[in-house]
Formats: C-alpha cells, sequence, structure tokens
C-alpha cells in the first residue's frame, strides 16, 4: 500500500512538472545568448555560464587553450560552416515547414514574444544578391506566415532586405518562446526526427554521388 502511495505521488508530480511552462528567450546579434526559464525559475542562462568560464579562465589560462582547442561546436555553428548562411537558412526552414506542417495542433499552444528577424543579403556581385534575396523570401516568408496563422504570434519586426554596396550578410534576430514542458518535448523530438530524415537522405545522395564519381573514372 505505502510503495502505490509513493509510486502514485511520483507520478503525479511527473505530470505536473511536464504541464509547467518552459519560456525559451533566444537572440543572436554577432553572438548566440539563450535563457531558458522553468516555471518562472531560470534554469539554462549562456551568458552567466560564459562569464563564470571567463573568470575560471583568467586564473586557469594554461587549462583555457587547452579546452579552447578541444571545444567542440554546437549543431548549428557545424551547420552554419558546413552549409554557409544561405544554405543554413533553407535547410532550417525546410525542416521547420515540414514540422509545423505536422504539427499544426501543437502549434496553437505555442506563444511568441519579441519576435525579431532582421537579415540584410548581401554579395560582391549584385545579380548574386537579387538572386539570393529571392531564395531567402521564399524560404522564410511561408515559415513566418504558417506561424502566424496559427500560433498565438506577434512579431516585432520582420525585416529581409537586400544591399548591393555591402558583400557580407548582417544577421539579427531574438524571440522569446513559450508553452508546457510536454509541448516542447513532442516539438523537440519532431524536429529531432526531420534533421535525421534530412541528414541521412543528404548522406545517401552523397554516396551515390562518390559512387558514380568512382564508377566514372574506372571507366
Amino acid at each position: 500500500m505505502i510503495a502505490l502511495i509513493i509510486i502514485g505521488a511520483i507520478v503525479g508530480l511527473l505530470l505536473i512538472a511536464i504541464f509547467l511552462p518552459i519560456t525559451i528567450d533566444l537572440s543572436y546579434d554577432s553572438e548566440f545568448l539563450i535563457k531558458i526559464k522553468y516555471s518562472g525559475i531560470t534554469v539554462f542562462d549562456n551568458k552567466k555560464s560564459e562569464k563564470k568560464q571567463k573568470n575560471k579562465y583568467k586564473k586557469q589560462k594554461v587549462t583555457n587553450e587547452k579546452s579552447a582547442k578541444t571545444k567542440k561546436d554546437n549543431f548549428f555553428i557545424r551547420t552554419y560552416k558546413q552549409k554557409g548562411l544561405m544554405g543554413t537558412i533553407k535547410y532550417f526552414s525546410a525542416i521547420l515547414k515540414i514540422v509545423l506542417k505536422k504539427l499544426m495542433w501543437l502549434l496553437k499552444k505555442f506563444k511568441f514574444r519579441r519576435f525579431k528577424f532582421d537579415l540584410t543579403v548581401a554579395t560582391s556581385d549584385a545579380a548574386d544578391t537579387a538572386i539570393k534575396y529571392g531564395e531567402v523570401c521564399a524560404a522564410t516568408y511561408p515559415v513566418f506566415a504558417l506561424i502566424q496563422s496559427v500560433a498565438d504570434f506577434k512579431p516585432k519586426d520582420i525585416n529581409i532586405s537586400a544591399d548591393f554596396d555591402k558583400s557580407k550578410w548582417e544577421f539579427k534576430c531574438a524571440a522569446l518562446v513559450k508553452t508546457s514542458a510536454i509541448n516542447w518535448i513532442i516539438a523537440g523530438i519532431s524536429v529531432l526526427i526531420e534533421i535525421f530524415k534530412i541528414q541521412r537522405k543528404e548522406s545517401e545522395e552523397n554516396e551515390r554521388k562518390q559512387s558514380k564519381d568512382r564508377n566514372g573514372h574506372n571507366t
């Protein structure tokens, strides 16, 4: 009887825990910042973590140099290095469109606040800038429209422009997104599944291409 009460209490606590809200506050302006709050309590803040690390590194310079060499890039940085900004935007836009269409019912439970998206397309060639600007708009605006049509989405500013006088892209973004823990879990799993599918497809295409190249060299 006591065991059943304990199990029931644990299950009850878990049920309460997964329905409590999680708020993710993120921004990018030359550096990526993210703060996660669980039921109003900050559980992660990479800005504070970086400050602690800097203070620690000042005391241990040797350790800092070694850790800097061995530090691995996160998934977003790796994707950016592999695909570039244009490829990264297309990649994540494609994933989001697939996930959002599959989880329309879930999207309604998300609240988007302080949403900002500012992207300036620029290359050394005017024609190339115009082409890439069109590609970016085609990739991103449908995603924003889909979110706005279903979710509690109140964007502060969405701006995509082309600058023919510059040669480098400029990108800034910020958003505060809130929903229950269970919704974050479902959305996170769905995104990971789609990323895995796309990566597997890309891997298969690369293998086929390499196989054709090898066969071509052999002949």
